[in-house]
This record gives C-alpha cells, sequence and structure tokens, in this order.
C-alpha cells in the first residue's frame, strides 16, 4: 500500500532540500571560504612562527611550507576537498601524518515525518537524514566553525593545539 499523503510528503521534502542546499551553496561562496583560507592562513602562520623559534628556515610554498634545519627536512603540503583543507606532515621521510581543517557540522534533531507505515516508510526515513543533513549543513555554514582532525581522528579546536601537537 501507498499512501498519497506520503508521496506528497516526499515531493515536499525533497524541494526542501533542494532550497536548502542552494543556500548552502550561496553560504559556502560567501562566507565558509573566506574564513577556511584565513584558518589556513592561521595554521600556516603558528607553523611557521613555532619552527622559525625553533632555529629551521621557512620556505613558504604555493601549497605550505618547507623548513630546514640542518639535514632535517619538514614538508607541510595542503591539498583541497570540499569543505575540507588536508595537510600531510612530513618529517624527513621518516614519518607523515595527515590534518584536516574541516568545517564543524553537527547533527540538528528532527522530528520523525511520518509514522504511517506504507511502501514510501524507507524513502521517508532516507529522505529524513537527508534534510536532517541538509539543515545541519546549512546551520553550519551560516556560522562556520573549523575543527581539525588527525588521521587517527585525534580532534583539534585551534591552529595552537595543532602546532604544539605536532611541533612540541
Amino acid at each position: 500500500m501507498y499512501s498519497l499523503s506520503n508521496f506528497k510528503l516526499l515531493v515536499d521534502k525533497q524541494a526542501e532540500i533542494d532550497t536548502i542546499h542552494q543556500n548552502c551553496d550561496s553560504l559556502i561562496q560567501s562566507t565558509v571560504t573566506p574564513k577556511m583560507d584565513a584558518e589556513v592562513n592561521t595554521l600556516l602562520d603558528a607553523i611557521n612562527k613555532k619552527l622559525t623559534e625553533q632555529g629551521f628556515t621557512i620556505t613558504v610554498t604555493s601549497t605550505g611550507l618547507i623548513a630546514k634545519y640542518s639535514e632535517a627536512v619538514i614538508n607541510v603540503d595542503k591539498h583541497s576537498k570540499s569543505l575540507e583543507e588536508c595537510f600531510f606532515i612530513n618529517l624527513n621521510n621518516f614519518a607523515e601524518d595527515q590534518v584536516s581543517i574541516i568545517l564543524d557540522i553537527s547533527d540538528s534533531m528532527m522530528p520523525k515525518i511520518s509514522n504511517n507505515l506504507d511502501g514510501y516508510t524507507e524513502i521517508i526515513e532516507q529522505m529524513t537524514d537527508t534534510l536532517k543533513y541538509a539543515k545541519s549543513l546549512e546551520k553550519a555554514c551560516t556560522e562556520p566553525k573549523f575543527i581539525y582532525r588527525t588521521q587517527s581522528n585525534k580532534v583539534f579546536h585551534s591552529a595552537e593545539e595543532v602546532v604544539n601537537y605536532y611541533f612540541q
């Protein structure tokens, strides 16, 4: 059995999701990207400062920096992904790690949108998850906050924490 009210609900929810995603695209351009760029610069400046204090000679590159001390080389190289900036930190080819600056998207709570069990139930549950993520993304894009996450899922909340972790 398929309920027409649930079908209409699906159509309405898809339209809402599409509108939210269009708004998010605009917010990413106007709000998230400039703040992400500033966060990238803050991290690179903090690394540069810390390594300079430790006696390293710094060369700034288009994707990060290279720090040299005698025969030791630290390479910090940035690679961009959607809503994420990844930095590969290579210590003289002995150790490499990755830390990413990512948009902090926390889940929005949403009530169940249908109690009528019919053929659309599974699709409605998937749509609810998609709508919940879209609303969470929109909220995150409106007032962007960033977290830093390592390859091993260690989370930091500032560039200083990252620098202190990698370059004690």
